[in-house]
Parts: C-alpha cells; sequence; structure tokens
C-alpha cells in the first residue's frame, strides 16, 4: 500500500481483511515503519492465493518531524522495493516472498496532485504492476464522485478503483484487481 500520509492505506487493509489489524489514525504520519499483515483468504476464487502479506508503508508528503522524517521515510520505502525485486528477480526460491501488486491509493476528492502522479511514475518506471484505489469518496456527492472519477482517469488514463473504507464500498474490486495479477 503505498500513497500519502491520511489517505486510507491503514483503513483499506482493516476493509479488505475485515478485521481492524491495522493501526490507523485521524492525524497524518500514524505509519512510520513498513507494517506487514498476512492474511489467509478463504476465496472461492481459486486466483487469490490462501496467503497474503499486505505491507503498509509510511506515506509521502507531511510527516512528523519535517524533512528529515520525509527524507527517512523515503529511504525506508525505497529499500522496501529494492529488497523486494532483489527477492522477485535474484536467485532465491519461490517460497519467498514475492511483490504481486502495489496498491497505490488516493484522495477521491483531490485527482492530479503532484506527489500523487510523481509516485505513479516511479511505479511504472520501476515495471511494478499497479491497482490505483481512490479513498474517501463517501465524502463527496454522488455527481461530485462521478466527476472526480472521470479526471482521476483522465490523469492517469487506466481504470480506477474507488472504494469508501468506512462503508466498504468497492472492496470486492479492489480483490478481483488483485486476483486479476496473480
Amino acid at each position: 500500500m503505498v500513497g500519502r500520509s491520511n489517505v486510507g492505506k491503514s483503513t483499506l487493509i482493516n476493509a479488505l481483511t475485515r478485521h481492524k489489524i491495522a493501526r490507523s489514525g485521524s492525524k497524518p504520519g500514524t505509519t512510520r515503519l513498513v507494517n506487514l499483515y498476512t492474511v489467509h483468504t478463504s476465496s472461492a476464487s481459486r486466483d487469490i492465493p490462501h496467503r497474503l502479506t499486505f505491507a503498509d508503508l509510511p506515506g509521502y508528503g507531511f510527516a512528523r518531524g519535517g524533512e528529515a522524517t520525509r527524507n527517512e521515510f523515503s529511504v525506508l520505502t525505497r529499500e522496501f522495493f529494492d529488497n523486494m525485486q532483489e527477492v522477485s528477480h535474484g536467485n532465491h526460491s519461490n517460497i519467498g516472498p514475492s511483490l504481486v501488486a502495489v496498491i497505490l491509493l488516493i484522495d477521491g476528492r483531490h485527482p492530479g496532485l503532484k506527489s500523487d502522479i510523481t509516485a505513479h511514475q516511479w511505479i511504472e518506471d520501476n515495471n511494478h504492476p499497479c491497482i490505483i484505489v481512490t479513498t474517501k469518496n463517501d465524502r463527496l456527492t454522488r455527481s461530485e464522485q462521478i466527476k472526480m472519477a472521470r479526471e482521476h482517469k483522465n490523469t492517469f488514463r487506466r481504470e480506477i478503483v474507488a472504494i469508501s473504507g468506512k462503508k466498504a464500498t468497492g472492496i470486492r474490486d479492489v480483490w478481483s484487481a488483485l486476483s486479476s495479477l496473480v
């Protein structure tokens, strides 16, 4: 899970698992480490493995502690992806972890933010499969949701999954997108 601080990465993990396993806070910068959550699925679909690990990465943008903390988060995130790439493409056995997809979370109310575009470009440049998910859509009227969805799709030139972690809408669509990449 990659996204700006306070975009809802932990909330999405909780919605996907239907359990409050990830600590989410109302203040930006709650996640300060790479938090890993192993999930055992019992999906009727054979496309989804029986065990997945979600990585909840610190958000980009705001960080309590200023520039030094933002740099620390950036290094931590880069090292995480470097290690995953090494495991996925190295001479390791297939029993180790592999990066199936990056879920890029974007606030549904704010299409076209430079930091989100930069994050998406980095993911694409590094050839990571990506699912883009917009969050906080429940805070928009229905007509605003349609308008923002169109703007997000035009910005990223791809399908976007709109969710509400609190109302659990769109969660099946995230699972479907994940299963298509496994």
